[in-house]
């Protein structure tokens, strides 16, 4: 794979980057401004405007580009390899979308199909086509049958001839829709396009009314333009989407250190949404390798039979789970000379594999509970459940093997006369830190959910082990069968235990789940891979199947369920900053929503050019911005789980009471402004209170959404507000810089400096108090005296 691959694929779909910056509401209505400008012989205003524009564009796209080939970067690393035979046979590893018409490819047990194709040659393979169809169950295909792009191989291996090229496949269209990069908008992207939605109605309403008003009071054309352009600079916050989603891709890149791989941009929110986490119990909260205790001989069997019958069916079903995988090493090398004539291969769907030797023997190897109904007599059934009663609650796994005698392998055991040979009993041991994992998770209030295959009391062990609360009940597979939809989604929030159930019933299980509340999907086998398609979160271990983790929307890279939690505090810190951002970006809105209401019924047009504007919101929200990606890349202090309140009843209020007071502070400063400020349009007195009441404002959202503010956060905001200070005097008196952004000058004396400095700090009194009495205590929090917040 070349190292270039991640900057082409971006280079390909870079026309929806560059649309999302260019083609807004915003930036429609100021060219129009720059336009009629110009035509008013206004051109320096006009070209001014424009340039901002255009830098502003060029930057958000640049960063924009950036973090989507840190993300393909990142994404490359799980993509799908598919084995391609050359023309002399030998394979090479290549990525399925370098498939070609023509190519032989190999099959393997976990692998997702890549392009519609034929079958040459099958050795007991199977697919599931549920993503395609919905049809759960799994098909046996034989050489010469089509098999469809997005089918997943469920059991043995074959080779099949690509018909088509991989880019123009159903399977590519699949993945390009599964894997954008604004993938499905997550509740805070849609929370913030409603916001734009509404504020873009609003600017619609004013930009009537300023025309209208203007042409009423005989104002200068030139002065009805600036105001349109102001308004639509303050009134819609474009840039929070584009920002909203570059949190989310850095956040993506600074998760890799918690050894947590984004496949889906904003799954940085949906990690700190959990509610409801299923999760298979082998190879998440145990180890993911099997080890055989022991082998047990059946009444009337010898040990030696039960090991000649299981190699001579592990050689030719070529099982590669990682419990047939564990038997073979327990039973180590031996020559074995059985002529096998037919084979069917392990599937988790039948829950057993079996294998037919020239002499007519049929041996099973599978789940006891799948072959116990069949057996020939009480005796061995006993035997079994004896075992099973016995081993199962330590928390370990028995395999059967059986035999019979047919002319061909039964696909249906419905008559089958079979005879228990033995069964091996294996175990593996908890994984390190999971205890610490699982009480992590439940002390949020995420409910966790065992969904296993395995027998009732196996599971309920090791749940218990781990610290799973709720164990006492628990529902099979086959009770779950019996039940209708209806009758899940009204019994489905008792149970933490599901046992013995199959692929199709974990995706059955997670879609009601789903239905009260938000619902996680942890797996590596292909089993898992349906259920993980139907979760709000998808989660993958890095070493699962090749399907499974493609469909994931997040991949544990060290394969540990362990790495979930410290992933779950950085997203909690994301969105808990994210809040921060907006709020400030919304604050600034809406202030300027109230003053111009508070301008327009004293009989005034809006005081600030857009270029005025533009200088406001580089401190007011460019400069935050900064800080709060610091602050989101690099926790401090521990930050409250992620709250279940929609975003925006949660950002809103504190906001929107806060804007109000500092509308009638500005309000306050432009009425007491020198009269060379309203006679110019471009009042600076009115501009310093709006950045002064943005740090403020800034200074405060952090206790409201985060509930904490560490130390060295409060020496940020000192040395953050102090670099404010030093460009503000810096800029005002650079004269290109004043010209530029369209600052009045002379400046406000000191005494003006001083009354605004008074108002603000008079309305940050206030903020602080609701604050204190209506906004702080909701996160069950205490809130520091106004005197320690500057210690």
């Amino acid at each position: 794979m070349s190292r270039l691959e991640p900057y082409r694929r971006v280079l390909c779909d870079i026309r929806p980057i560059l649309s999302r910056h260019v083609f807004v509401l915003v930036n429609a209505i100021i060219l129009g401004v720059i336009l009629l400008l110009i035509t008013f012989d206004n051109a320096e205003s006009g070209i001014f405007l424009g340039i901002i524009v255009v830098v502003n564009i060029f930057l958000g796209a640049g960063q924009d580009i950036r973090a989507r080939i840190s993300l393909e970067t990142l994404q490359m690393m799980t993509a799908l390899k598919v084995v391609r035979f050359d023309a002399e046979g030998d394979e090479t590893e290549i990525l399925s979308e370098e498939v070609m018409r023509g190519d032989r490819i190999k099959l393997r047990l976990g692998d997702q199909i890549p392009c519609d194709g034929t079958l040459v040659s099958s050795e007991g393979l199977e697919v599931s086509e549920a993503l395609l169809s919905g049809e759960s169950d799994s098909f046996p295909k034989n050489a010469g049958d089509s098999v469809q792009g997005g089918s997943i191989v469920t059991a043995g291996t074959g080779i099949f001839e690509a018909q088509e090229d991989f880019r123009k496949s159903r399977m590519a269209t699949m993945t390009e829709d599964a894997k954008k990069y604004a993938a499905k908008p997550s509740p805070i992207q849609q929370a913030i396009t409603h916001i734009i939605t509404v504020t873009g109605y609003v600017l619609l309403v004013s930009i009537v009314f300023v025309v209208a008003r203007g042409m009423i009071a005989h104002d200068p054309s030139v002065r009805i333009v600036l105001n349109v352009g102001a308004l639509a600079s303050t009134l819609v916050p474009q840039g929070l989407v584009v920002i909203t989603t570059l949190l989310f891709a850095f956040g993506a890149s600074s998760y890799m250190e918690k050894g947590v791989l984004f496949q889906e941009i904003n799954a940085t929110e949906k990690l700190g949404r959990i509610k409801n986490l299923c999760m298979d119990k082998t190879g998440t909260l145990t180890e993911n390798t099997l080890v055989v205790e022991a082998l047990h001989a059946a009444p009337g069997h010898s040990s030696d039979e039960a090991r000649t019958l299981t190699i001579d069916y592990n050689r030719g079903a070529k099982d590669s789970s990682r419990t047939m995988a564990a038997v073979a090493d327990y039973l180590g090398d031996r020559a074995v000379i059985t002529a096998i004539t037919d084979a069917l291969p392990f599937s988790s769907w039948r829950q057993y594999g079996a294998v037919r030797t020239g002499d007519g023997t049929v041996i099973f190897v599978g789940s006891p509970d799948a072959l116990i109904p069949y057996m020939r007599s009480d005796e061995e059934r006993k035997w079994l459940i004896e075992h099973i009663e016995n081993n199962s609650r330590e928390g370990k796994r028995i395999l059967c093997v059986a035999r019979t005698t047919a002319n061909d392998i039964p696909r249906v055991l419905d008559h089958a006369d079979l005879s228990a040979v033995g069964a091996f009993i294996l175990t593996s041991e908890l994984r390190k830190g999971v205890r610490d994992a699982v009480a992590f998770f439940q002390n949020r209030g995420v409910r966790i959910r065992i969904i296993s295959g395995d027998n009732t009391e196996t599971v309920r062990f090791v749940a218990c082990d781990a610290g799973v609360r709720g164990t006492e009940e628990a529902i099979t597979g086959k009770e779950i069968a019996a039940w209708s939809d209806v009758e899940l989604d009204e019994r489905i929030d008792r149970y933490s235990i599901f046992a013995r159930v199959v692929p199709e019933q974990k995706a059955r299980i997670v879609e009601a789940l789903k239905r009260t509340g938000f619902t996680a999907m942890i797996g590596d086998g292909i089993n898992d891979a349906l259920a993980i398609k139907k979760a709000d979160l998808g989660i993958s271990m890095f070493e699962g199947a090749p399907a499974t983790r493609r469909l994931a929307s997040v991949v544990l890279m060290d394969n540990r369920f362990t790495a979930l939690p410290g992933g779950v505090e950085l997203a909690d810190n994301f969105i808990r900053n994210i809040e921060v951002f907006t709020s400030a970006f919304m604050n600034q809105t809406l202030i300027g929503m109230f003053f111009f209401i508070i301008v327009s019924i004293l009989g005034n047009s809006y005081p600030l050019t857009p270029l005025n504007i533009s200088f406001i919101n580089y401190f007011t929200v460019g400069l935050p911005g900064i800080l709060v990606a610091y602050w989101a890349v690099r926790p401090i202090g521990v930050v409250p789980p992620t709250p279940s309140e929609p975003f925006l009843k949660r950002v809103m209020p504190f906001v929107f009471w806060c804007s109000l007071v500092e509308a009638v502070a500005v309000a306050i400063a432009y009425v007491v402004s020198p009269a060379y400020f309203s006679a110019s349009g471009s009042n600076t007195l009115v501009g310093f209170t709006f950045i002064l009441l943005g740090f403020i404002f800034f200074a405060l959202a952090p206790l409201v959404y985060r509930g904490t503010f560490a130390p060295i956060e409060k020496l940020h905001m000192a040395a953050f507000g102090i670099l404010e200070i030093i460009l503000i005097v810096v800029a005002v008196n650079i004269p290109i810089i004043v010209r530029f952004f369209e600052i009045t000058t002379p400046l406000p004396s000191t005494r003006y400096i001083q009354i605004a400095c008074a108002v603000a700090f008079s309305a940050g009194v206030v903020q602080y108090l609701f604050m204190k009495r209506f906004f702080i205590r909701r996160l069950g929090v205490t809130v520091p005296a106004a005197s320690q917040l500057l210690q």
